[in-house]
């Protein structure tokens, strides 16, 4: 085993032993119709910016000579338009410009530059005349073009130079502190599941697979914590972060009492000698490496992206605000009721409060530790399904780096789906134990209360994708057990789970959720609105999932039926029965859009990890007894899951999906420090979801929550929720109606 070790570690040394030439980004290299502007003696040209990485050395800047003379060219770096000092300069000759392109100008290495804003502007010394590159105002998010220090509609075509020594060191401290913010989000939506594990449920599992079930339990506890604490007339704030931790960490010291170092060692040692050694390292590489992706993309972000966001940050600032649950949005919205699933929001409010990190950097972080969760989830479901443990890594390999889902649901900000499926693989786990169970297991069923309970108040939808399941591991149970006794064990778990659902259900009964949802439920294919159709298309498929996974899926599902394996069945009568009540009306069904297409495929990851992780595993079987196999088998995981980080990376998507950039918090400051507190701002907007509800279309959305000022368009829930008084919504859509007929000059 350690010439094995010996071989990976000088692998990783030649991949770090590569050269040591500068960083170049190339943040907006577009050049717009005109080309490039002028530059002149005594009429400077700017550019504002974001440093993306730490040793910020220079900066590449596109050029052309306008006319022959003997001058230069200096740059004057600065921390904003409006400061007089400077930061750096660095100065070119002009002669120097020879042909059209970017040209360097280097200046010493800022150490601490990630993230921060600059204003980096060129002024001509001499007779020379230069041009400079110019792109659209659109190409660039986080800056804008400046001529004599004043902004215009365009941007410079530059590019952003770094020292790779500096940019490495500021990278290894933020590796710091993203685990750091792992391993809080770890006490908090781990522990508590664990101890939970502990105590209700005393069965054989790996280390694993306690970590992933527990996962699930810790995100269903804390929104059943707050909905039974406010039928009580309690709210406890912090507490409903604390107590959970703390109760379990005081479980788990309890249950670990006789724990010594040296019986850990002899552990450690035994596991280093057992069939399990490999596939847990590769399991843990793995799990390294889909947080470290998920993490990467978003740390040059300034707030979660696209619409979503807004109302989950909203949601989450509301339940800290009030220490709990809440039915009025003010001051952030005139709104007066909440009949919104909670479970991803008091999970962030949870977050919020042991971290102290600002609302909609919580979300933006936190949001992404569910992601790499969500994938995670699938192991021991799929070890379940296959019994093998490699099978679970190879799930965790395809949902997590192979699969565009659910690591694309960071471009809109899908989080609270994304939070049901984290809870969702372990609720089918839990409840498939029970059902299955040879006696009725009281402790277990009691751990699907609350799992299950959890899960209905995170997502409606998901829930349904959970009743599926049992449907149909009802309908392939028909014939190996006796049809009472199937039906007591559902009945069984399904009876406490909606006991702790049902403060809520009765909340919501009279809101337009439930209503829109039983009128979903009874519209038949012929009275389906166009919206409605267009709204359920499938699509392409490859949208979701690429061409070689979809592959990938046929073999699997082909390969366990063949091998007559029951999981594998279970999985696919689910997933087919899942597509048929999404899509009722290819049997000429009722309730054509009470569950999306696309609602569905962006969870194919699921029943996809699970198969295909189910074959691979079946495979890693068959090769047991060669030892090398489970060496070779990490390095095979490690250089494809390397393939699939490069292409997360490039899947994420901000010049289409950022709604807040840099300029957008600038703003905001001006805003609060320039314009009365009672001030209300006419935000951009346009219609979705068929004409029924306006949405804001950039960073004016957020003005409540950034800048504490209102606007004219308030988050998407004002659809379902009460407002300040009768015809509220219909009164949102006509100011938006008429802006969009008339424009914003009219008198009226």
């Amino acid at each position: 085993m350690r010439r094995y070790w010996v071989g990976f570690l000088l692998i990783i040394l030649a991949l770090f032993a590569s050269g040591c030439s500068d960083v170049v980004d190339h943040d907006q290299t577009r050049l717009g119709e005109d080309g490039a502007t002028t530059l002149q003696p005594d009429n400077p040209l700017g550019q504002t910016f974001v440093a993306r990485h730490g040793g910020l050395k220079g900066l590449e800047i596109w050029l052309a000579s306008a006319e022959e003379g003997r001058g230069g060219i200096r740059l004057h770096l600065r921390s904003e338009p409006g400061s007089g000092r400077d930061i750096a300069v660095a100065t070119l000759p002009s002669e120097k410009v020879t042909e059209a392109g970017f040209y360097r100008f280097t200046f010493p290495a800022l150490r601490d530059s990630h993230g921060h804003y600059y204003y980096a502007f060129l002024e001509a010394t001499g007779e020379s005349q230069l041009r400079v590159g110019r792109g659209p105002g659109s190409s660039y998010l986080d800056g804008a073009l400046y001529r004599d220090h004043e902004p215009l509609d365009g941007q410079m075509a530059f590019r952003l130079v770094y020292d790779p020594a500096l940019m490495a060191r500021e990278l290894a401290g933020a590796t710091v502190r993203g685990v750091g913010l792992l391993a809080v989000a770890g006490l908090l939506f781990v522990v508590p599941g664990w101890a939970l594990l502990e105590l209700l449920w005393h069965q054989r599992l790996s280390w694993a697979e306690k970590l992933m079930l527990a996962a699930g339990l810790s995100l269903a506890l804390y929104p059943i914590l707050l909905l039974w604490t406010d039928f009580v007339g309690l709210h406890l704030g912090s507490l409903y972060a604390w107590l959970p931790l703390a109760g379990g960490a005081t479980v788990l010291l309890w249950r670990y009492r006789h724990w010594r170092p040296r019986k850990a060692w002899a552990s450690v040692q035994r596991w280093a000698c057992s069939n399990a050694f490999w596939p847990d390292m590769t399991l843990l590489v793995l799990t390294a490496m889909v947080f470290a992706v998920r993490l990467l993309v978003v740390r040059t972000l300034d707030a979660p992206m696209w619409g979503d966001s807004y109302q989950h940050t909203m949601i989450a600032r509301l339940l800290v605000d009030n220490k709990g649950l809440f039915d009025s949005w003010e001051p952030y919205a005139p709104l007066t009721s909440l009949t919104y699933h909670f479970g991803f929001h008091s999970a962030m409010a949870a977050l919020h409060w042991v971290t102290g990190v600002a609302m909609h950097r919580t979300v933006l972080w936190g949001a992404q530790i569910l992601n790499g969760l969500a994938a995670l989830a699938l192991y021991p479901l799929t070890v379940r399904t296959g019994e093998n443990r490699w099978g679970g890594v190879g799930a965790v390999l395809v949902a997590g780096l192979l699969s565009r889902m659910p690591m694309y649901y960071v471009n809109w900000g899908r989080y609270t789906q994304l939070a049901g499926q984290v809870i969702l693989p372990a609720a089918i786990l839990l409840s498939w134990r029970a059902l299955e169970a040879p006696e009725r297991d009281w402790q277990l069923i009691g751990l699907n209360w609350l799992i299950v309970g959890g899960l209905a108040l995170t997502h409606y939808r998901v829930l349904i994708f959970y009743v599926v399941f049992v449907l149909a591991w009802a309908a392939l149970s028909l014939g190996r057990k006796p049809w009472r006794q199937a039906l007591s064990r559902v009945v069984a778990l399904g009876g406490g789970a909606a006991l702790l659902f049902s403060p809520w259900f009765i909340h919501i009964f009279g809101g337009s959720i439930l209503r829109n949802f039983r009128r979903q439920l009874s519209t038949t294919p012929s009275q389906a609105s166009s919206f409605t159709q267009q709204y359920n298309a499938i699509g392409n498929l490859t949208t979701y999932m690429g061409s070689a996974l979809w592959l990938l899926l046929i073999i699997a599902v082909a390969f366990g039926l063949w091998r007559r394996k029951r999981g594998v069945l279970l999985v696919a009568v689910w997933s087919f029965l899942l597509f048929i009540a999404t899509n009722p009306r290819l049997l000429r069904l009722p309730g054509s859009g009470a569950i999306s297409n696309f609602a569905l495929f962006i969870a194919i990851y699921i029943p996809a990890g699970v198969l295909i992780g189910y074959a691979s595993g079946v495979l890693m079987s068959g090769l047991r007894s060669w030892r090398p196999a489970g060496f070779l088998t990490l390095l095979l995981a490690v250089g494809i899951g390397l393939g699939g980080m490069r292409a997360r990376l490039r899947e994420v998507d901000t010049a289409s999906h950022a709604m807040i950039t840099r300029p957008d918090l600038q703003a905001m400051i001006w805003v609060q420090e320039n314009t009365p507190e009672d001030a209300r701002f006419l935000v951009n907007s346009f219609f979705a979801y068929g004409g029924s509800v306006a949405v804001g279309s950039d960073g004016g959305w957020w003005l409540p929550l950034l800048a504490n000022r209102a606007n004219t368009v308030p988050p998407l829930n004002y659809g379902t929720e009460q407002g300040p008084e009768p015809g509220y919504r219909e009164w949102v859509n006509e100011v938006t109606a008429q802006i969009q007929e008339t424009g914003i000059d009219v008198p009226t």
